[in-house]
């Protein structure tokens, strides 16, 4: 069998996503599997396409949808896709996807860095404006903003049933880390009105059963790359900046995510926290 990656190494080499063209997919893709994405495409199946420095990100809908993150880093084409696909395998259907509407359409991917910025210069009000706008015109963004604040308890159940889900393969990997992210928010809203202490017990909890699924499953991504290094990051940050923070709860914390596999830590290093309360180890 052609070894696919060996291939794609050969094609992205010294490669921007400016420069892909539909002749590298073609070659780096099957022709079977480049008519599906066509289609896919064709039939508007590839949605929220985002562009950062380095990676496209978006959501493609065949049967279910699948969150698709591609990176071209040290020379080296790479992608994560909650669909099944085996080493060395063509690229799947859902990555070629992603990229044949980029290269169709790149002024349709929102540069997430640009939004962000962007947000940060408008007002309060201007911001509440927005939102009822995108409210109106889409009925997602209507059901979430119907959401009634959920307490800590009720979030951590949410979690629960995500992980059941994905433990009992009743949902995809892609509609899991869309509720986890959804629990995400609801923390990031609790550290907003200041209660950073139950903020950072829904990440920790969040990211305690994100390594306990990958430890489960025996791989160390099972999520797109970025999540588990976001988690990571706020929860130590909402550590540093809690002045109410209650170390002996945290060191419990802390000696938890520690005795997790050095596979599903992957880079997590908490040495610095630990310096910065004075805890053993």
């Amino acid at each position: 069998m052609l070894n696919f990656n060996k291939k794609i190494k050969e094609l992205c080499t010294d490669m921007r996503f400016e420069e892909l063209d539909a002749q590298t997919l073609d070659q780096i893709g099957t022709p079977e599997d480049n008519d599906k994405a066509r289609l896919l495409v064709e039939n508007h199946q590839v949605k929220h396409g985002y562009r950062l420095p380095d990676r496209l990100r978006g959501l493609v809908l065949d049967e279910q949808p699948f969150r698709v993150e591609v990176r071209i880093k040290d020379d080296q084409l790479t992608y994560v896709c909650a669909c099944p696909q085996e080493e060395g395998e063509a690229l799947c259907t859902h990555v070629l996807a992603l990229l044949r509407a980029w290269n169709q359409e790149p002024g349709k991917f929102l540069n997430q860095m640009e939004l962000k910025e962007r947000l940060k210069k408008y007002s309060k009000r201007e911001l509440v404006d927005i939102i009822l706008d995108v409210a109106d015109r889409v009925d997602a963004a209507r059901g979430i903003l119907k959401e009634e604040d959920q307490g800590l308890d009720d979030i951590l159940e949410s979690i629960d049933r995500v992980m059941e889900e994905v433990a009992d393969e009743a949902a995809s990997l892609a509609e899991a880390e869309v509720k986890l992210r959804r629990a995400q928010a609801r923390a990031d809203r609790l550290a907003q009105s200041g209660r950073l202490a139950e903020a950072r017990s829904i990440y920790f909890y969040l990211l305690d059963n994100i390594l306990s699924l990958e430890e489960k499953f025996k791989k160390e991504q099972l999520f797109s790359p970025d999540l588990k290094k976001e988690l990571f990051e706020e929860y130590c940050q909402f550590i540093h900046e809690d002045r109410h923070l209650e170390k002996e709860l945290v060191q419990q914390e802390i000696e938890q995510l520690e005795s997790r596999t050095p596979l599903s830590l992957g880079e997590m290093d908490l040495s610095e926290v630990k310096r910065e309360l004075a805890l053993p180890g």
